[in-house]
């Protein structure tokens, strides 16, 4: 039975609540999923080679993470506002223009001296 099956596997989820500070549920995951999948329908998916499908990809999650947050998302927040998920990560941005701040981080403009490379 599938019960049982769920049951049997108790060790294995157990492990996830010996880290309180992760989430419980796949949202954080399942949103920019969707909105990828949304973004690979648009484009009718991969065509051409592998490198022009990463480069996609990759292009896409740029501009997700830079990308202003909608009001509706704002207001709905209750820490203090962010202007992008850059923003949200890092605690900074270097421009208040989006794409400025996409472009500044992309180029050695926005290396910071504090940062160490490893």
């Amino acid at each position: 039975m599938k019960i049982e099956d769920l049951c049997g596997k108790v060790d294995r989820f157990a492990v996830a609540y010996e880290h309180p500070q992760c989430y419980r549920t796949s949202n954080q995951i399942d949103r920019p999923m969707n909105a990828l999948d949304r973004y690979l329908y648009q484009i009718r998916y991969f065509k051409g080679n592998r490198e022009s499908a990463n480069q996609k990809v990759r292009t896409w999650a740029l501009i997700y993470n830079f990308m202003p947050f909608c009001d509706r998302v704002q207001k709905r927040k209750e820490r203090p506002k962010k202007s992008s998920r850059f923003e949200e990560l890092n605690g900074f941005v270097y421009h208040s223009n989006w794409l400025e701040n996409l472009l500044i981080a992309g180029s050695m403009n926005g290396f910071r001296a504090s940062h160490k490379i490893r």
